[in-house]
């Protein structure tokens, strides 16, 4: 189960390859504009990715 935006790891990444996770980052926009007599929508995917290191890792107690 992940969180709205994030995303909850059940490992630290001490055994990952390099000792990383690789992580992807990705957001679409749907944009409605208008201008000049004129509208329109255009949607827009950006994307990022990076590597993270986890080192801590907490225990929740749920009932």
């Amino acid at each position: 189960m992940s969180p709205t935006c994030g995303h909850m790891y059940e490992r630290t990444s001490a055994q990952a390859p390099g000792g990383r996770y690789p992580v992807t980052a990705t957001t679409t926009w749907d944009v409605a504009w208008s201008g000049a007599g004129q509208t329109g929508t255009i949607t827009t995917t950006r994307q990022s990715q990076t590597s993270l290191a986890i080192g801590e890792l907490q225990v929740l107690n749920v009932p």
